[in-house]
């Protein structure tokens, strides 16, 4: 059955319609038997179908490369590039149709398909610059860049629910990225990432400061991070008093987090002054992480008094 269904899909005669239909037959096909499909031998007709000019026909086949992908990342990835281009149309020229503008926004969940499947890869940075010494691997690089700098610098606080909705997942998914690269990727990136987080663990919506505090506890482990996220220590200890308890949990991580020999001493003041108010559902997480501190950072003994 999986033959039919892949001739189907790369056929020169398939409608549009036919091979979204077949690009997500085939993903429920390798889901059930993931050697159906020679990675190798696909990864030239998936390069063919990321060509397609059709919205519908890229999102469904990038559904079916991120489930492929997941599976045997290095078989697919030749075609980071293509992703890179694409992403390319939709956020730096805002090529797209009309049907598949999501209040103002490009295919959100195009974007975000393409922003999790470069997300497998996170030595392809290193691995591009040295192709680009030798090749052109330095452009697509420099594009992915201005790309994540664009999401980073042009993503704010909506008054439509919905189009801050699109705009925050794709947003999020960009510094899941940034965090995958790790040291190898670009300090100002990192930098820029925080300073935007740091607005959105402030503002109303209690969803937004919980996703701004996860992904910034994420941001804070990688090298060189400490000095811009102390920054917002203010404001994440506020966050600790919130109504929420899911961001209660998440400020205590990222406060968890960010202490170093410099700031423990207030951290764990703070974190013992609010145990006397703490609900019980996060008391007991709280003295952990309090005992832990103490043990690392403690400079005499009347830490323990």
């Amino acid at each position: 059955l999986h033959t039919e269904v892949l001739q189907t899909l790369v056929a020169k005669s398939s409608s549009a319609n036919v091979k979204k239909k077949a690009a997500l037959c085939l993903l429920r096909l390798v889901r059930t038997s993931a050697k159906v499909i020679s990675g190798r031998e696909f990864a030239p007709q998936v390069a063919q179908l990321l060509q397609d000019r059709h919205l519908g026909v890229l999102t469904s086949a990038m559904s079916l490369l991120y489930g492929l992908a997941s599976q045997t990342p290095n078989d697919y990835e030749s075609l980071i590039p293509y992703a890179v281009h694409i992403l390319g149309m939709l956020v730096l020229k805002k090529a797209c149709a009309r049907e598949y503008l999501y209040y103002r926004t490009p295919s959100p969940w195009l974007q975000i398909k393409l922003l999790k499947f470069l997300q497998l890869y996170p030595h392809a940075l290193n691995a591009e610059k040295d192709a680009g010494k030798e090749a052109n691997g330095g452009a697509h690089i420099s594009q992915l860049t201005s790309i994540i700098s664009k999401v980073l610098t042009e993503t704010d606080v909506s008054d439509s629910i919905n189009k801050s909705n699109a705009d925050h997942a794709i947003l999020f998914e960009a510094v899941n990225l940034i965090v995958c690269w790790g040291a190898s990727g670009s300090a100002q990136l990192r930098d820029g990432a925080m300073k935007l987080l740091g607005k959105f663990i402030s503002v109303r919506e209690p969803n937004i400061r919980y996703l701004g505090l996860l992904t910034m506890a994420q941001l804070a482990q990688l090298e060189g991070s400490a000095e811009s996220i102390k920054k917002h220590q203010a404001t994440v200890l506020v966050s600790l008093k919130d109504a929420d308890i899911s961001v209660r949990r998440r400020a205590l991580d990222l406060l968890f987090v960010m202490c170093d020999t410099d700031n423990a001493e207030r951290i764990v003041d703070e974190l013992v002054a609010h145990l006397a108010l703490a609900d019980a559902a996060i008391r007991e997480e709280m003295v952990l992480k309090i005992a832990i501190l103490a043990e690392k950072y403690a400079t005499d003994l009347r830490w323990y008094v």
